[in-house]
């Protein structure tokens, strides 16, 4: 795609002996991403245990629109074996708090959400200790490494440790959870199994709605793309009508970020975009990708006027109704916000992994985060001044919670 990478000899290996990597480049300009679509989209083709997160469409347009002020400066690792790409470490650096000690920070792309993953070939954790050893040998300098999202059963677990042993880096781990909805015995036998309690009020506001008078437009998968276009400044609408923006105008590199992603995936055939409207007026989006008889949500909204008919819960059952009737058989929503517990099958277990850099500002940001805060939490106990070091955002919509020039302090 343009670029003629370096031949083995003239490209950085790992500074440790691999047979499965023999050289990792690292990119901090998102222009230069283009360059390599062709090996990065050959890679996630190969892989099988992967989400939307780490696919060149999804990180792509999320450099382009947040690298920066918002989201930092791209970290992005590039394992390769020979000519083809075998691994990529989606990362950005930035500079946040834990309480008020300043630290450097490396986390996932997206660093504004608790979705983020390597894209590494299945039977290949050693690419994972590959890049963490070259990242560490390039002398980038970084107090503590985030990172979330694993399976407890993963083998990149073990191979981030062996990693970090070699490199003197401490090692702290804590659980988080997705939430799950499993499709496989149709959208019927899933209703079925919630608890009666929220079927009530489902089938309460699902009538005041009904009285209203609504509809679900939008796109699924190759169904209403002729809309795709349209639905753009819809879903932008919504989001500015809703408790998080509050009337505010979405930034602008939240609207190019959203627009892009829908044109992208709408092109594969990949979008899920329906949006409710409550009495001609839209009410809630819910927008996510479909791959491979999988859902993954990216970000939803409602507009605030219609938070008594709770809108967004309606519309999540219409959406899980159409994917078990497409053939999807596994519904992903990253974070284990309580309100997700009603309608999901389960709370997936996750593990966070955090990398503590050798000196004293690691150690200190170490014992703040998991010696003192533990401690003051079970105290209750919250010292003035005190923030946390929490991987993105654990609030619904992630990256658009926020308006135009305005940030999460990390």
């Amino acid at each position: 795609m343009g670029l003629a990478w370096p031949t083995k000899a003239g490209r950085k290996g790992p500074p440790y002996g691999y047979d499965t990597v023999d050289g990792v480049d690292w990119i901090r300009d998102p222009a230069a991403l283009e360059s390599i679509e062709g090996p990065w989209r050959a890679l996630e083709s190969r892989v099988q245990q992967r989400t939307h997160a780490s696919t060149f469409d999804f990180l792509a347009t999320w450099y382009r629109h947040y690298a920066g002020e918002y989201g930092g400066t791209p970290l992005i690792g590039l394992a390769w074996r020979g000519p083809d790409l075998v691994g990529v470490a989606p990362l950005t650096i930035r500079r946040g708090r834990v309480g008020r000690i300043p630290v450097t920070r490396i986390d996932f792309a997206p660093n504004d959400s608790i979705a983020g993953e390597f894209l590494v070939e299945d039977d290949q954790p050693d690419v994972v200790a590959a890049l963490i050893d070259s990242l560490v040998h390039t002398r980038t300098k970084f107090d503590v490494i985030c990172l979330n999202g694993f399976d407890p059963a993963s083998h990149q677990l073990p191979a981030l440790r062996n990693a970090a042993a070699r490199n003197r880096l401490a090692v702290e781990m804590e659980d988080h959870a997705c939430a799950v909805v499993d499709l496989r015995d149709g959208y019927e036998t899933y209703r079925a199994g919630l608890s009666s309690h929220y079927r009530r009020n489902l089938n309460q506001k699902g009538r005041k709605i009904a009285a209203a008078g609504f509809t679900v437009q939008g796109v699924q998968q190759t169904q209403g793309l002729e809309t795709l276009e349209a639905c753009i400044p819809r879903m932008i609408r919504i989001n500015e009508a809703s408790y998080k923006l509050q009337g505010q105008p979405l930034a602008d590199s939240h609207c190019g970020f959203l627009a892009e992603v829908v044109q992208r995936f709408g092109a594969r055939g990949m979008l899920s975009l329906p949006i409710l409207s409550i009495g001609g007026k839209d009410a809630a989006f819910i927008l996510g990708v479909v791959e491979r008889g999988c859902f993954y949500d990216i970000t939803l909204a409602y507009d605030e006027s219609f938070a008594n008919l709770s809108p967004g819960a309606l519309l999540m059952q219409q959406v899980l109704q159409h994917l078990a009737g497409a053939g999807v058989h596994t519904v992903v929503s990253h974070g284990a916000h309580e309100y997700k517990r009603h309608w999901s099958t389960a709370l997936v277990p996750q593990k966070r992994i955090f990398l503590f850099a050798p000196g004293l500002r690691g150690a200190a940001t170490r014992f703040v985060r998991f010696g003192l805060q533990p401690l003051w939490r079970r105290l209750g106990v919250v010292p003035a001044g005190l923030g946390s070091i929490a991987v993105g955002c654990d609030a619904p919509g992630g990256t658009f919670r926020k308006a135009a020039g305005t940030r999460a302090t990390p």
